[in-house]
């Protein structure tokens, strides 16, 4: 039970985490000034799918 509600709160920061995400990625132009593979916001966007597939399944 604890599992659902940790995925949703989880879910939840994502207000958060993904518009902090696209203001790294227009400072960093996408990431390439880092040296990154995937920019910020598709790694946030990941984040926030795997939770809530984690919602409706917490146990997998």
């Amino acid at each position: 039970m604890f599992g659902i509600l940790k995925s949703a709160v989880k879910a939840a920061s994502a207000v958060v985490d993904v518009p902090v995400s696209v203001a790294a990625d227009i400072v960093t132009l996408g990431g390439a000034l880092t040296d990154k593979d995937k920019p910020y916001t598709a790694e946030a966007a990941e984040r926030l799918v795997k939770n809530v597939k984690d919602m409706s399944d917490p146990e997998s």
